[in-house]
């Protein structure tokens, strides 16, 4: 009785060794513990090392920036008539003085040839008042009119000079406003935006067009002051536009005086080379020199990658041990190495 009732109160002790046992031996207490970070290997067999130092680079702040166009307008019409006929469209190139839009002109058309035709009229009238002139001017010598018929000649002359004068300015009126039913490009350059169609009322001083000279892009940047104060005309400083992967020299063509009250910077205005892919408006990135600062660069070929994991081995007075790194930029072959190695640590290219 006794010998049953120990054996069901150990079966369950042993039970729970078993199970505290095999936990214990899933969780590694019955091995060798090795740091995370690394993992011991065999040796070197005389590999190429390389010794980490600290190097002294350029040390840059980028500025969002955007292309603009410097020669850049909005195209509209001097006066109200409909909209005849458009004859470029977005995206389209077009050269200095080419025909743009034109407008409805019958009714300049009609003006311009009244005051043609008044004009006519007037000299005819304007004969025949130089002659009365003339006649009448012999007549007073020879005694046979009066002074009042002199002066009322001299009169009618004089006005009709100042009338045909009239007229003639009123046609200059119709011709220019007849020429401004044909609106031409005021300079070679790329149509972005069309607003408006044939039939619509052109309304001066509304937008119909807006056209931009692609060779006169530049990048334009709000650069904080601490900074921008110390940029000059005509640096050189690097510029990344990232959506065509393309990288190049701004010169720095303007800086403007007054500073953004709020955001405490200034604009910084830069040429860059002319591309045919460059578009007003893309985002762009300015690399400015702000002074230098030490960092660890080790050869790019030390390095393996896994994923986002990047591994090194480390030569630890000839034992060899794998340690991950966090690494940052590149730099012409080498990579910076932002955390997991220490100056004076010697990496080698141990192969596995």
């Amino acid at each position: 009785m006794s010998s049953n009732i120990l054996r069901k109160a150990i079966v369950p002790v042993i039970a729970i060794i078993v199970l505290t046992l095999s936990i214990a031996w899933m969780a590694g207490l019955f091995t060798d513990k090795i740091k995370p970070h690394e993992v011991t290997g065999p040796t070197n067999n005389g590999k190429a090392s390389f010794k980490v130092t600290a190097t002294l680079v350029p040390k840059y702040e980028s500025a969002p920036a955007s292309l603009k166009a410097r020669e850049t307008t909005l195209i509209s019409s001097r006066i109200l008539a409909r909209i005849e006929n458009i004859h470029v469209r977005a995206g389209d190139i077009v050269n200095k003085g080419d025909l743009l839009i034109s407008l409805e002109n019958s009714e300049l058309t009609s003006q311009l040839a009244q005051a043609k035709s008044r004009i006519d009229s007037l000299q005819g009238d304007m004969k025949e008042a130089q002659n009365t002139l003339k006649r009448i001017e012999k007549l007073k010598q020879q005694g046979l009119a009066s002074t009042a018929d002199l002066d009322q000649a001299q009169a009618t002359f004089t006005r009709l000079q100042g009338e045909i004068h009239t007229a003639e300015q009123g046609q200059e009126v119709a011709e220019t406003s007849l020429g401004y039913s044909r609106i031409l490009a005021p300079f070679s350059g790329r149509i972005v935006d069309r607003s408006a169609e044939p039939g619509n009322i052109a309304t001066p001083g509304q937008p119909i067009l807006a056209l931009y000279n692609p060779s006169s892009l530049i990048i334009e940047s709000n650069v904080r002051e601490l900074v921008a104060l110390k940029l000059k005309l005509g640096q050189k400083l690097s510029v990344n536009i990232d959506s065509l992967g393309l990288q190049s020299i701004a010169t720095i063509s303007e800086l403007v005086p007054a500073a953004d009250p709020n955001a405490h910077s200034f604009v910084v205005k830069a040429d860059i080379p002319f591309d045919e892919n460059q578009r007003p408006g893309m985002f762009a990135r300015l690399l400015i020199p702000i002074g230098e600062e030490r960092i660890i660069l080790i050869p790019s070929e030390y390095v393996r990658s896994y994923g986002q994991l990047h591994r090194v081995w480390v030569n630890n007075q000839g034992n060899i041990s794998r340690r991950f790194i966090r690494v940052g930029e590149s730099y012409d072959g080498k990579v910076e190495v932002i955390s997991g190695l220490a100056m004076g640590d010697i990496i080698t290219e141990f192969a596995e």
